[in-house]
């Protein structure tokens, strides 16, 4: 007698097993997740995928180990079509219900796809005319209980851009401008022979003046930096509020928005997946407080 598979149970376990499999196909295992030793061993397969066992702490791991989405129970598919609603701004409500997944599921799993994005939004240099400008933010505590602030500083949001695609945008100070976490968190991407072109601002004016030394040009104005503060200020409200904590992550997104790149969301699941991007659900929140906390 033949069984019958009228959910399609079967067919999306194996569906999920094909993606998998070529999802990670092109992974590089160069160490052991457990204590980065190179010596290591094949150690059959599990569901069809490698497992490896490491020489030196005993431990087994295999080509999903470390990923993005190790660990989780859920159908790839599902994490597919919720990084496709991730990168369309749709609402944690809309993700859990269409996915039938808790909305506290949904919120982790978006800090999961943003982390990853963010972990890989940062250009490798910017060169030639670099256009920077700034928007202050006022804090956010969205989700927070228990707030005993009384006043609200504002975060100091920079964008640099240079080129079509080359653009970096990152909260670097709370309350007063911050030099040293301009250095940090932008200006090292500036190549030494570049030309910076600031938008309005006195601080950005000195840094530029600085960099540029005598050098003067006329450049012509970028459109996305000239507007920069009113597109982001009509982007965010999408979200009905960002917290201030999750900033720095949610900007990672808001990048491939601006730059207006084709999306593909199988390409960039693929390419969330294949980096050593875990993060613990545990490690969110900690995470963000620790990166808040450097804007202090």
């Amino acid at each position: 007698m033949i069984k019958t598979d009228t959910n399609f149970n079967l067919l999306n376990s194996h569906i999920t097993t094909l993606i998998k499999k070529d999802i990670y196909l092109n992974r590089i295992i160069e160490k052991c997740p457990t204590c980065d030793s190179k010596h290591y061993i094949k150690y059959g397969f599990f569901n069809g995928i490698q497992r490896y066992k490491c020489k030196e702490c005993g431990k087994t791991f295999s080509i999903v180990s470390n990923s993005l989405w190790s660990y989780s129970k859920k159908e790839s598919t599902q994490w597919v079509k919720f990084t496709e609603y991730v990168l369309e701004r749709k609402s944690l409500r809309f993700c859990a219900e269409k996915l039938e997944i808790s909305l506290v599921t949904a919120f982790y799993w978006r800090h999961k796809v943003l982390h990853g994005l963010n972990y890989d939004s940062v250009p490798e240099k910017l060169s030639g005319d670099v256009h920077i400008a700034k928007k202050l933010i006022p804090e956010n505590f969205k989700g927070s209980k228990n707030i005993t602030i009384q006043v609200r500083h504002n975060i100091w949001v920079v964008a640099a851009k240079s080129g079509e695609n080359s653009i970096i945008v990152k909260p670097i100070s709370r309350c007063h401008w911050h030099l040293p976490s301009f250095n940090k968190k932008i200006y090292y991407l500036i190549d030494e022979k570049a030309y910076i072109v600031p938008y309005g601002d006195r601080y950005i004016s000195l840094v530029a003046k600085a960099h540029n030394k005598k050098r003067t040009k006329e450049v012509q104005k970028d459109k996305i930096i000239w507007s920069f503060q009113i597109i982001l200020e009509k982007w965010l409200k999408k979200y009905h509020g960002v917290a201030s904590k999750y900033l720095e992550k949610y900007l990672a997104l808001f990048i491939l928005y601006i730059t207006k790149k084709e999306m593909n969301y199988i390409e960039i699941f693929k390419k969330l997946s294949l980096g050593s991007n875990f993060l613990k659900i545990m490690n969110i929140s900690m995470f963000n407080t620790q990166s808040i906390s450097i804007l202090l």
